[in-house]
């Protein structure tokens, strides 16, 4: 099972500015949204704050997953200022199966992480299985 949870909050720079070409990055993320084959994003407003939200539970590490994960790449190249989190989990994964990944996105750069705050999944979330 692959279990994904993540959002981006949408900005133009992380310079201090009023952010006077929003709306056209606004335009070019929801086109980059319209790409997508697998995911079924929007770009929601809240307290005029732009943001994304991303769930995802998949049998496998499948396109749709890759395709989140690259998405925020592309957000961070169109919306530097941009920041937010992916948490991934594939208790497939041989090296990580066990942990949540965490892929953060900052200052235009996706970097990932191993979680310490749920993981390892087993014994903080889960009972060790003894069956």
């Amino acid at each position: 099972m692959v279990e994904v949870h993540g959002w981006i909050t949408l900005r133009e720079t992380y310079e201090v500015t009023d952010e006077e070409n929003l709306e056209m990055i606004l335009r070019q993320i929801n086109d980059e949204i319209e790409k997508l084959k697998y995911s079924n994003l929007q770009i929601k407003r809240v307290n005029g704050e732009c943001f994304i939200e991303i769930l995802l539970f998949t049998n496998h590490m499948s396109p749709d997953v890759k395709e989140v994960i690259s998405f925020y790449e592309i957000v961070g190249k169109v919306a530097k200022g941009s920041y937010g989190l992916l948490y991934v989990h594939n208790d497939e994964d041989k090296d990580s199966y066990n942990d949540f990944m965490v892929y953060r996105l900052a200052r235009g750069r996706v970097e990932i992480y191993r979680d310490n705050l749920l993981s390892p999944i087993v014994p903080i979330i889960e009972d060790e299985d003894f069956s």
